[in-house]
C-alpha cells in the first residue's frame, strides 16, 4: 500500500494538472467562468435566505445561515461521490494510452471539491460576520474537521469510482442514496429536533456528526465534540486504507472492462 501512494506522490504533477484541468473544464463556455465558483453559494444563500425567512419560516434564529454554515460541506462530499463515481469509467481513454497511478483520478476529483468549497468560503465567512457571527478561537478545529473529511470522502470516492467499472448502475443508485443520505445528516435541520428514538440514526452517522461539527464552529461559535472527531477521524482513516487496497485490487482489471 505504502508503494501505492509513493507511487502517485511521483505522479504528483500529473495530479496537480488533473485537478486544473477539472476546475478550468467544470465551467467551460459559460459566460461568467470561473466566477461561478463564488457566485454558486452566493446564489444559494440568496435563495434560502429567502424561502426560509419569508416562505417557510423555520424556528431556528438566522435560518439562512444556521443551512448554510453545513451546506457548503455536503455540497463538496455530495458532488465528490457523485462525480467520482464516473470518473474511472469517463477517463477509459486515458487510462488505456498512458501509464499513470488510477488512484490520481477520484483523487483529482475530491481535491477539486476541496478547492471549491475553499472558494465557498470567501461568501460564508462575510456572511456570517453580517450576521454578528464572527471568526473566534474556535476556527482552529475548521482545519481538522476538514481534514477528516477530506480522508472519509477520498474513501468513498475510491471505492464508488471502482466498483462502478463493474456494476454500471451504481452510478444511478447513488444519487438515491446521497439524497437519502442528505436527510439523515442533519443538514436542514438541528439534532435536537430529532425524536430521541430516531436519533441513533444521525450519531452514528459520521457525515452527520461532521456536519454538526462545522455548525459548532460556524454558527454556534463552540468548540466541536472532539470525542465524536476522533472516533471518525479514526473511523474515516481505517475506511481509506481499506477502500484504497479494494481500488488496487480492482484497478488491474480496468482496461478489459472499460
Amino acid at each position: 500500500m505504502i508503494n501505492d501512494w509513493i507511487d502517485i506522490y511521483k505522479y504528483r504533477e500529473f495530479l496537480k494538472n488533473s485537478v486544473s484541468k477539472d476546475l478550468r473544464t467544470r465551467y467551460r463556455g459559460s459566460i461568467f467562468g470561473f466566477l461561478w465558483t463564488f457566485l454558486n453559494p452566493l446564489l444559494m444563500l440568496v435563495v434560502y435566505s429567502v424561502l426560509f425567512s419569508i416562505v417557510v419560516r423555520m424556528q431556528v434564529d438566522n435560518y439562512p445561515l444556521f443551512l448554510f454554515s453545513t451546506l457548503l460541506s455536503w455540497n463538496f462530499f455530495s458532488s465528490s461521490i457523485l462525480s467520482g463515481s464516473s470518473i474511472v469509467v469517463g477517463s477509459g481513454s486515458l487510462i488505456k494510452k498512458i501509464y499513470f497511478p488510477h488512484e490520481i483520478l477520484p483523487i483529482s476529483i475530491v481535491m477539486g471539491g476541496l478547492v471549491n468549497y475553499i472558494y465557498g468560503l470567501v461568501i460564508l465567512i462575510p456572511a456570517l460576520c453580517l450576521y454578528g457571527y464572527y471568526p473566534n478561537i474556535n476556527y482552529i478545529y475548521i482545519p481538522l474537521i476538514l481534514l477528516i473529511q477530506v480522508v472519509l470522502t477520498l474513501a468513498i470516492t475510491f471505492l464508488v469510482s471502482s466498483l462502478t467499472v463493474f456494476f454500471r448502475d451504481l452510478e444511478h443508485m447513488l444519487v438515491i442514496i446521497v439524497n437519502a443520505l442528505f436527510y439523515l445528516s442533519g443538514v436542514l435541520f438541528p439534532l435536537t429536533t430529532v425524536p430521541e428514538e430516531a436519533r441513533w440514526l444521525f450519531y452514528y452517522n459520521p457525515i452527520a456528526m461532521l456536519m454538526n461539527s462545522y455548525r459548532d464552529v460556524f454558527y454556534y461559535n463552540q468548540m466541536p465534540n472532539m470525542i465524536s472527531l476522533s472516533i471518525i477521524g479514526v473511523f474515516s482513516l481505517m475506511s481509506l486504507i481499506v477502500a484504497q487496497r479494494i481500488f488496487a485490487k480492482l484497478k488491474f482489471r480496468f482496461i478489459e472492462e472499460i
